[in-house]
């Protein structure tokens, strides 16, 4: 999968579904490689089948008939090619499977994040992802992807959630029926872009008015 490729998906996933009534709308974009953030998880130190997971700060829990499918952690592979993942899986990865299973990632003191990125991939070679953001239990926003060879996917709110959940279906455009997600590469409060400029200006004005008062 190259940047184009990614570029493409990122343009098809502009209309992303929020729910009616949100406060603000989660929107969906595609990274060309892992953002900085600054949490981060790779999954190396998940020696065992593990659930709840947690790793720098975030905590990820698995529903489904088979937890970690077992597989995804300690060099035990659920898959026969590395093709067959999103190309920023190495390692160790967390994975499930089941009816309606989903891998959900929260902050493990349990506040909000605004952002957060992750490599998707799937026990199918197309991945027919679908994703929700939830606080304090309610749905803030959910959409529905496809790609081949999976993708590094990123969210966004202003107003933050607590929760992210990713599901993975054998065919495009569901939200429910036999899911099995994977995830790795996991990035989390990744600094937004412009912000640090737009905190300078704000505070050279701040300067200049200071200035101008004292004229």
């Amino acid at each position: 999968m190259n940047k184009t490729r990614l570029l493409a998906l990122s343009a098809a996933l502009a209309a992303v579904a929020a729910l009616p009534g949100a406060a603000s709308a989660t929107v969906m974009r595609t990274f060309a490689a892992p953002p900085s953030s600054l949490h981060s998880a790779t999954f190396s130190a998940n020696l065992a089948l593990s659930n709840d997971y947690a790793e720098d700060g975030l905590l990820f829990h698995f529903t489904g008939s088979a937890n970690n499918n077992q597989c995804g952690y300690a060099g035990i592979n659920c898959y026969d090619e590395p093709s067959d993942l999103s190309p920023w899986f190495s390692g160790n990865y967390m994975s499930t499977s089941g009816n309606n299973a989903y891998i959900s990632i929260r902050r493990a003191d349990g506040s909000d994040f605004r952002n957060i990125a992750f490599a998707a991939a799937s026990g199918y070679l197309t991945v027919n992802g679908y994703w929700s953001t939830w606080n304090d239990n309610v749905r803030t926003g959910a959409g529905n992807f496809t790609q081949a060879g999976g993708a590094m996917l990123g969210l966004y709110d202003a107003a933050g959630f607590d929760e992210v959940r990713y599901y993975a279906f054998s065919s495009p455009n569901r939200s429910s029926g036999w899911s099995s997600p994977a995830i790795d590469a996991v990035q989390a409060d990744i600094p937004e872009p412009g912000t640090a400029p737009l905190a300078l200006a704000g505070l050279l004005g701040m300067a200049a008015a200071r200035r101008r008062r004292r004229r």
